[in-house]
């Protein structure tokens, strides 16, 4: 972050100082963290008032507050009406001091992956601020613009969202010069009540682009026209895996199987040979979108092609590794949705070999969890794909078609069945683990690490 006075922050967030100006080098919102000469923000919620931890804050180096209501504190504190449209302003006010243009990415899959080969890209010629970890909501995308400094030429910013209004409210901060809405499909169904409403919502961040501003999105998808409309006046560009009438496109893509694939990628720019070292076609076009978004940002098509090829490796999306000479890992266990479940299944069927699916439950589903959850259990086994499941949802359609042994309530059970099974198998064998946050299947990933590395029981 860049140092700020409370002076100046008073006119720029319409506050009141209490006590005197000084100089803040940080902001936090976390009384976890260690901080030095930190402005440190009380954020307000449902089930929590970080105005009771504000003494914390100080005790771990914060040197003035931003608060609601005056606290009986020795520090100075700038009063607001609410912290978190501040942080928001705060936010809003360093990235326009510091003149930091910025593109923006959302989608229901691929949007983590699509900004890291972004931000690889445009690090070949520019210092880049990128979103870090799940920093992607109404909180984390300020925390990541106030992580800015005088040394950022670009911004690459994820915006997520669980409900309507979100990624407006996002959008707004970061004001994008590129903003890219990677693909549409089924989650987060219970905040937003249909795909029709995932729809909604991932349109906001083309809702109030200007003329002079880039909206990008997936060429004859089911949703193209739906989002052209709500994107102008902004330009408008399409990219695809492989219509040739796009305005970005791969064409001669060939598999490298767990290594990665290789295309010839088209743009108005020309064309590039591109190499990347993400297993699974779905990265192929995430490639795509993350080109068509660096180039509008000023890369060149050299720059895409090498920092592609520099890319490393995504912790928890399709992340290959090797736990012996005949077991290959793939980690895809950040997050899951059926679209993602279809790719990764795709992985796996491609697979010569004895092929395991390790699937945590999709969270937010709502009035459509049971058949996607029969969806998946149906195409793993259509497609000889060995089976472990864990989470309730997968209870009611095991158990339909006689096959409850398949689903687990213990990761370490769990463990300790695939363990015996692979053990078992005297023909390569890969292990795909993936599954929805609250599933927590990285235990598994970590249990399986453990276990081959150290020799240790599961």
């Amino acid at each position: 972050m860049i140092a700020l006075s409370l002076k100046e922050l008073t006119q720029a967030l319409d506050a009141q100082l209490v006590g005197d100006s000084l100089i803040v080098q940080s902001i936090s919102t976390d009384t976890r963290e260690q901080m030095s000469q930190a402005l440190f923000i009380a954020l307000v919620g449902e089930r929590f008032d970080a105005h009771n931890y504000a003494q914390q804050a100080i005790d771990q180096g914060a040197t003035a507050l931003l608060v609601e209501r005056e606290l009986a504190l020795d520090v100075p504190q700038l009063l607001v009406k609410d912290t978190r449209l501040a942080l928001g302003q705060l936010a809003c006010y360093v990235r326009e001091k510091l003149a930091l243009s910025c593109c923006a990415i959302t989608g229901s899959n691929g949007k983590t992956t699509v900004k890291e080969m972004t931000t690889a890209i445009l690090s070949q010629g520019f210092e880049v601020l990128a979103t870090k970890g799940n920093f992607n909501n109404d909180i984390g995308v300020p925390l990541s613009l106030l992580r800015a400094t005088e040394k950022h030429q670009l911004g690459v910013l994820e915006l997520g969202a669980n409900h309507i209004g979100e990624i407006a409210y996002t959008v707004s901060l970061v004001k994008p010069k590129v903003a890219l809405i990677n693909n549409v499909s089924a989650a987060h169904i219970e905040g937003f009540g249909s795909q029709d409403g995932v729809l909604k919502a991932k349109s906001e961040l083309f809702g109030e682009l200007g003329a002079e501003q880039l909206a990008l999105c997936e060429y004859q998808s089911s949703y193209q026209e739906y989002l052209d409309e709500v994107a102008r006046p902004a330009k408008i560009e399409h990219f695809s895996l492989d219509n040739v009438n796009a305005d970005y496109y791969a064409s001669a893509i060939e598999s490298l199987g767990l290594s990665g694939s290789r295309f010839v990628l088209h743009t108005p720019n020309g064309e590039a040979l591109i190499q990347i070292n993400l297993a699974g076609e779905h990265n192929v076009k995430n490639a795509v979108a993350a080109a068509a978004l660096s180039l509008n940002m000023g890369a060149k098509l050299e720059q895409v092609s090498r920092g592609l090829a520099q890319l490393d490796k995504v912790p928890g999306r399709v992340n290959v590794q090797s736990l012996n000479s005949s077991i290959q890992l793939i980690d895809d266990s950040y997050n899951a949705n059926p679209a993602s479940f279809n790719a990764a299944i795709n992985i796996l069927a491609n697979f010569e070999g004895k092929r395991f699916l390790i699937a945590g439950a999709m969270g937010e589903m709502g009035q459509q969890t049971k058949q996607v959850h029969n969806d998946l259990v149906k195409r793993a086994l259509d497609s000889d794909i060995s089976l472990y499941s864990y989470g309730a949802s997968f209870d009611e359609v095991l158990a339909e078609i006689g096959q409850s042994s398949l689903g687990f309530d213990s990761h370490e059970v769990l463990c300790e069945q695939l363990i015996t099974a692979l053990e078992a198998q005297h023909s390569p064998c890969l292990v795909l683990v993936k599954g929805s946050r609250s599933t927590h299947m990285e235990k598994v990933v970590k249990q399986l690490q453990q276990y081959y590395k150290k020799g240790l029981e599961c």
